[in-house]
């Protein structure tokens, strides 16, 4: 009997060593920050820029990763970017922290020009948002509402467009605002030039398709935030359960589409097999 309980002990024990083992585990994943590095071929992209390089940072929320955010800074100066850009929750609708966003955005514009679409945490906190949008503007961050720029390199270019997170419009779907939102952003660029669309939303990846873009990058969904072997993730904002773009890169069409899993976490505290992500993506012209 009593071999039977010294058993049971050492069983009960090793169960909890598994669980904390896990547990500590968990959180140290959900403090790294994790380099992915994607190739995107695109149709006619101008020689002068094959291997261009973007970094994407998504739904910061506020978060702080080292002394005035030094182990991000780190990590983005070592991918050594043409451009940022930051799609969408730099700030959390919670704190609405604008200081600890410029922390990270005055450091960022030394290394590459930033680009910056708003996402749906921003539409809740408009008066942060429009103290954050003054103060980017002023730090030299091209904020993109509805509007495209052009990069050149000699005779060459490309054009960025960005659009405004549909949360902003709570009257019309969001299909029908972000129809509206890309025509307006690109109204004026020549057709057949490459355009890439910085935008919050995943999910309206067949609206980014009709409107022919060369590719679109996405965050918001937060990677699915659990990500179980076999099953996959498990929910995300606007997907709802088992959502379908959540991580990485998905094709509707002729348009590309990248996903970020996102650098801070929302209202969830915890992600699980699912790490903070910072996306470089790397385009390339197609092989003819």
């Amino acid at each position: 009997m009593k071999l039977i309980n010294k058993k049971r002990h050492i069983y009960r024990r090793l169960v909890k060593a598994v669980i904390l083992v896990l547990f500590i585990m968990i959180c140290i994943d959900n403090v790294t920050i994790h380099t992915t590095y994607t190739r995107v071929q695109i149709d006619d992209l101008p020689e002068s820029f094959n291997d261009f390089r973007i970094v994407q940072v998504s739904d910061l929320h506020n978060n702080v990763y080292g002394i005035n955010q030094s182990v991000l800074m780190d990590k983005i100066k070592a991918c050594e970017p043409d451009i940022i850009v930051v799609t969408g929750d730099l700030i959390d609708r919670n704190t609405a922290d604008v200081d600890n966003a410029m922390m990270f955005i005055s450091r960022a514009v030394k290394i590459a020009p930033v680009y910056y679409v708003s996402g749906n945490h921003e539409s809740g906190v408009p008066e942060k948002y429009i103290e954050l949008v003054r103060r980017m503007t002023e730090a030299g961050v091209d904020v993109l509402q509805n509007e495209s720029v052009t990069i050149f390199d000699d005779d060459d270019y490309i054009v960025i467009g960005g659009i405004a997170d549909p949360a902003f419009d709570w009257y019309n779907p969001d299909v029908a605002i972000v129809d509206r939102e890309i025509k307006q952003a690109f109204a004026n660029v020549e057709e057949g030039k490459v355009k890439i669309l910085l935008s919050h939303r995943p999910e309206l990846i067949k609206t980014y398709s009709e409107n022919d873009l060369d590719l679109v990058l996405t965050g918001h969904a937060h990677g699915g935030q659990v990500r179980l072997p076999f099953i996959g993730p498990l929910f995300s904002p606007s997907q709802g359960l088992f959502p379908k773009y959540t991580s990485g890169l998905y094709y509707e069409g002729r348009t590309a589409m990248y996903v970020s899993r996102g650098i801070g976490n929302g209202i969830a505290p915890l992600r699980f097999n699912d790490g903070p992500e910072l996306a470089v993506i790397i385009i390339e012209r197609a092989a003819d």
